[in-house]
Order: C-alpha cells, then sequence, then structure tokens
C-alpha cells in the first residue's frame, strides 16, 4: 500500500523492485529496459495490471510468433497482425520508467479508469501485478482472494495509526 499525490507519483514497493531486477536481470531484458513497466487497463477488472521488461518480452515474442503463424495462413501481413493483436491485448498500454527508488507516475488515463487516487494497493500475481484503489477493490466481487483484502485492511488500519 503506497500514497499516490496529486501528480500520480507513487512508489513501487520494494519487494516488487527486488523481484523485478531478479526477473530482468536474466540477459533476455534489452539494456536500458529492467526499469520499465508496461501497464494496461485489466481486460475485466477495474484496476490496472502491469508487467516488467521480462514479460514484456516474452509477450512480443509470443505475438510475433503468432502474427507470423496467422500470416502464413490467411496471407495478410504480419504487422498488420501484429499491431491488431497488440491493440486487443494492451488497451491503453502505456510504459513508465521506475528510478533506483522505485519512483513513478501511475498515467493519468489509467489511474482515472481505475479509481485510484489516495491511495494504491500493489497485488502481486506471478508474472504480473495489479495496481487497485482500495475501494473499488473492495466493491469488486471476486477481484483479488480473501487474504488479499484482509491484507489490505490491515495496511490501511496500520496506516491510520501512523496518522
Amino acid at each position: 500500500m503506497n500514497g499516490v499525490d496529486l501528480k500520480g507519483r507513487v512508489s513501487l514497493p520494494a519487494a516488487f523492485r527486488q523481484t523485478i531486477e531478479i526477473r530482468c536481470g536474466s540477459g533476455k531484458v534489452a539494456s536500458g529496459l529492467e526499469k520499465t513497466l508496461r501497464m494496461t487497463r485489466h481486460p475485466t477488472l477495474p484496476c490496472i495490471e502491469v508487467s516488467d521488461g521480462l514479460q514484456i518480452a516474452e509477450t512480443e515474442e509470443q505475438m510475433t510468433a503468432h502474427a507470423a503463424r496467422m500470416s502464413e495462413q490467411t496471407g495478410e501481413l504480419m504487422g498488420d497482425i501484429l499491431d491488431r493483436l497488440e491493440a486487443e491485448a494492451f488497451p491503453l498500454m502505456k510504459d513508465v520508467n521506475f528510478d533506483a527508488a522505485g519512483r513513478m507516475i501511475l498515467p493519468e488515463r489509467l489511474r482515472t479508469k481505475a479509481s485510484i487516487t489516495g491511495d494504491a494497493f500493489f497485488v502481486g500475481r506471478g508474472r504480473r501485478f495489479r495496481i487497485w484503489s482500495p475501494d473499488i477493490l473492495r466493491a469488486t466481487p471476486g477481484g483479488e482472494s480473501e487474504e488479499v483484502i484482509e491484507e489490505m485492511e490491515e495496511l490501511l488500519a496500520k496506516r491510520k495509526e501512523r496518522g
């Protein structure tokens, strides 16, 4: 749980930064993209879904291979197929960089779509993670598990105690 200021600045949690550094240090991520995150609106939930550099590279490889297969089958230009696949897979896609301290800016349009204002709750999902507004997560049946919601409530209560 981290606060978001009026300009959309927020800090990526330290544990997430460490995981990203490990994943992106594999040599598969192009130099300079280790601190790049791809953010998009989740396709069915009112939250932001985020991929790190390794996930971006893997997804792009898979899409390129799929577009090549479709191009061979249909005769359509591979670039046209790839453009369509990317538009479907990454609506409102924004690439965001974070600094050494994990500071980054959540794009305004994505923040608005996810109703993220004062607080952002980060939820690890394996290869990706999600960023939620606590109020929206509470109001979204099936958005996350009960354990995740309990953890969010505990973090909010601790924050309230600290003032």
